[in-house]
């Protein structure tokens, strides 16, 4: 069962930074958590993560890996192939599960809380 069910879609820094952050304070607090990374914000499970920096903060790299090392099994990420394959996206920098947005359906179907960024 999933606590906390985020959906990843926006490319945009702001919203990339809050969603992987506010999963780290979720982990912290010994949730379980599903996050689904589609469209532009895929870019963040990507090698390009390393350029995904906002001003006066460490590159987003930097907070996804801390809340897989903080996580652990208790973290759970998706990349969606439509989205992947809309956006022309091959490798991603993580070993994480390919699926479908019907997975996401399923997970913040059973989840207490879902968040969109």
């Amino acid at each position: 069962m999933v606590d906390v069910a985020i959906m990843m879609v926006s490319g945009d820094y702001e919203k990339m930074y809050m969603g992987v952050v506010t999963a780290i304070g979720y982990a912290a607090s010994g949730n379980k958590i599903y996050m689904f990374f589609t469209m532009d914000a895929l870019r963040a499970l990507t090698e390009e993560n390393e350029k995904i920096v906002l001003p006066n903060a460490k590159p987003l790299k930097y907070y996804l890996e801390n809340l897989m090392d903080m996580a652990g099994e208790d973290l759970e990420i998706t990349a969606c192939e439509l989205g992947m394959k809309v956006k022309g996206i091959e490798k991603l920098a993580y070993p994480v599960k390919i699926g479908g947005v019907s997975e996401f359906a399923l997970k913040s179907g059973e989840a207490k809380i879902v968040l969109v960024f």
